[in-house]
């Protein structure tokens, strides 16, 4: 959930829910006196589902709809999910067209969910410098194998049978060699409504977190599988 600014970041994949920090790929300050401070922040390397809320550090900023409190006199953000085909250039913030820009209409980010935040100058509101900024998202949509659905789910069978086929950072794995009843028998046992103590139900296992490309393909499968209490052959 922490910011970051690194020339060369690896890319994450989100499943389910999770906080973000993100990774700040371009910050400019432009206007008179240098009034706005722009900052690009890469969220995860493929489109995701939803942005339910932005922190700047523990204090909720923007809830899903509004900005909380003052903080639309002070912030403007632009939400990508991944799947624009265009650079932020119709926003209410339009990066392109700020004054002495270096963001063009090139600068698209194809296949990456990203954030244009917006500051404006304020020595009182940001007496701290550059508050670390996170947000809340819905991952990565998955596809269900028993219907041929497509939808964001935290069920940890359906984002691991997404990450064995994904040819762009997962095991690239072709459908014939996957034993898809078993993925749907095991989606089938994270989706049993376990009573809870204080009342109500949830779901018996679900998955909610970042797969960082930089860890072995390996890896991350033992560590998806760990979600469920289950094993794959």
């Amino acid at each position: 959930s922490v910011t970051t600014r690194e020339a060369a970041h690896s890319r994450k994949i989100v499943y389910g829910r999770a906080r973000i920090g993100g990774n700040i790929v371009y910050l400019e300050s432009t206007g008179t006196d240098n009034k706005y401070l722009y900052l690009v922040i890469a969220v995860a390397g493929h489109e995701i589902d939803a942005y339910e809320s932005v922190w700047f550090n523990d204090e909720k900023i923007w809830n899903g709809t509004n900005y909380v409190g003052d903080w639309d006199d002070y912030v403007n953000i632009g939400f990508f999910k991944g799947n624009q085909t265009a650079a932020d250039n119709s926003r209410a913030n339009n990066l392109v067209g700020a004054s002495n820009s270096k963001w063009t209409n090139d600068h698209k980010l194809l296949d990456t969910a990203y954030m244009v935040v917006r500051l404006t100058h304020d020595v009182d509101k940001f007496a701290s410098g550059l508050p670390n900024i996170s947000t809340i998202i819905r991952g990565k949509k998955v596809l269900d194998p028993s219907d041929n659905s497509t939808a964001w789910s935290q069920n940890p069978a359906l984002c691991i049978y997404d990450y064995l086929r994904d040819t762009k950072y997962g095991l690239s794995e072709t459908v014939a060699n996957i034993l898809t009843s078993s993925v749907t028998t095991a989606k089938g046992v994270c989706d049993e409504a376990i009573t809870l103590s204080a009342g109500g139900t949830q779901p018996r296992y679900t998955i909610d977190g970042v797969v960082d490309t930089s860890n072995s393909i390996k890896a991350n499968i033992e560590t998806m599988i760990g979600s469920m209490a289950g094993r794959l052959v």
